[in-house]
């Protein structure tokens, strides 16, 4: 009887209504949804980046130094009136052109040309009187020499005296003729070459003194890079070194430049004036413009040494160690290496060990890698990181 009441009791006590059977289904089944949910849901693949790369070059393209400067004319003039006088037209102003003969500016002539006037009416008047003192003298010496008696030889000695003194008065006057010619000649600027006007001083009506600068000109056809070389590296400058000038305007057309001049005296700065004319210049490079000179040095102490932009470094954690990624084709992948950093040339670092010609080294996104991180290579033209 006791049984049957246990039995009972424990069939009352597991049997459960319906929607009891139906909500305990659902939370047994609910660990297993989510187990399954959790077997579907993968993490999303990481985005592959993409790099700019440069390739290590030979040794003699890592031995380029680039030194700023400025674009000059080769050849440059200031022109002034060798007289003084009023300003009486500039036919130029800054930036025309002009050849080689043109009048660029002259004064009033009027005063120069009375006195060439006055001069060649006094070598007239000179040459006339020659002409006397010389028929004179003939004279006496003929007579002389015919019969001796009808005249004495002073009137001969006076005669030659008569006509020396005015030999000298020709020769004085046709000296103040050219005087007078050369300074009506110098009322006029002319050009020295072909050029063009880069400075004007003067305006029409202003009283010109002489020796006044009036214009400056430089002429076209050759410029020159003006640059400084510090004092290290100077011993290595000679005149007739070759290498190119890359105007900031222009820099995918350089030209050919050849060192023609090295200062022997050297600036506050610890470096040396060096000046290399452009060949080939055109119209396009003007004085007062932007430029770098490159120059190769064959430097025994470098041979090892390479330039890589200044962006290719990554800092490691102790202040001297130095990073930069070589980029492996065949697996796609970016590989830390360290190098050794010789000094800095303007946005350019030298290393001298570490990578080697031919190794392919990252130059943009570095701070976003890793070691061993997949990459793609930038389109070529790209520069988006």
């Amino acid at each position: 009887m006791r049984q049957q009441r246990n039995m009972k009791s424990v069939n009352k006590a597991t049997i459960l209504p319906g929607k009891s059977v139906r909500r305990l289904i659902c939370l047994l089944l609910i660990p297993a949804f989510l187990v399954g949910c959790e077997k579907e849901v993968t993490e999303p693949e990481e985005r592959i980046r993409s790099v700019k790369t440069i390739v290590v070059g030979d040794l003699a393209a890592n031995q380029l130094r680039k030194f700023p400067g400025t674009i000059e004319p080769v050849e440059s003039s200031q022109l002034s009136f060798e007289v003084d006088g009023i300003v009486q037209a500039v036919r130029v102003d800054v930036g025309d052109r002009f050849e080689k003969g043109d009048v660029l500016a002259n004064l009033d002539n009027q005063s120069y040309r009375l006195s060439v006037e006055s001069a060649k009416a006094a070598l007239s008047r000179a040459s006339a009187v020659l002409e006397e003192k010389q028929s004179a003298y003939d004279r006496e010496t003929r007579i002389q020499a015919e019969d001796p008696g009808a005249t004495t030889q002073k009137a001969v000695d006076e005669a030659r005296a008569a006509f020396e003194s005015q030999v000298q008065e020709v020769t004085y006057s046709q000296a103040r003729l050219q005087l007078a010619l050369r300074d009506l000649a110098h009322t006029e600027l002319i050009a020295p070459y072909d050029g063009t006007v880069s400075a004007r001083f003067v305006e029409p009506s202003e009283v010109a003194a002489r020796g006044m600068h009036m214009l400056e000109i430089y002429a076209e056809a050759a410029m020159q890079v003006a640059v400084s070389i510090p004092e290290q590296i100077i011993g290595d400058v000679h005149t007739g070194l070759e290498g190119q000038a890359v105007l900031n305007n222009l820099p995918d057309e350089p030209f050919v430049a050849t060192v023609s001049e090295v200062g022997s005296a050297a600036t506050a700065a610890n470096a040396y004036p060096v000046t290399a004319v452009i060949e080939n210049a055109d119209e396009r490079v003007r004085p007062g413009m932007t430029a770098e000179l490159l120059l190769t040095f064959v430097d025994d102490a470098m041979q090892s040494a390479y330039l890589v932009p200044m962006q290719a470094l990554l800092p490691g954690i102790q202040e001297v160690e130095k990073f930069v990624y070589l980029f492996d084709a065949q697996s796609s992948t970016v590989r830390k290496t360290e190098v050794q950093i010789a000094g800095i040339q303007g946005d350019e670092v030298v290393v001298i060990d570490g990578i080697s010609p031919g190794d392919v080294l990252v130059v943009a996104g570095v701070p976003f890698l890793r070691d061993g991180q997949k990459v793609k290579l930038m389109p070529a033209g790209d520069s988006s990181q």
